[in-house]
């Protein structure tokens, strides 16, 4: 399941009432694999739905991930 794919089933299952599977939970456990579009996705889904979190610190772990990327822009002169 693509990450995007997993932020809408989660997102989809909660304005359901529906507890979300088993698969969009193991496909979370991945995030810290997940490029930056899905982790700025992530982060805001938990705007709405906190229990995206499943896990103490996800928050943290994501902003360290998204600075990571952010090192890695390079800034050029025209």
């Amino acid at each position: 399941m693509t990450p995007t794919r997993t932020i809408q089933s989660f997102i989809d299952a909660k304005k359901e009432n529906r507890s979300p599977s088993e698969e969009v939970w193991n496909s979370l456990k991945g995030f810290r694999k997940w490029n930056e579009p899905e982790l700025i996705g992530l982060r805001n889904a938990s705007g709405y739905y906190p229990d995206i979190y499943f896990e103490a610190g996800m928050d943290e772990t994501i902003t360290k991930l998204l600075a990571k990327f952010q090192e890695r822009v390079v800034p050029h002169k025209f």
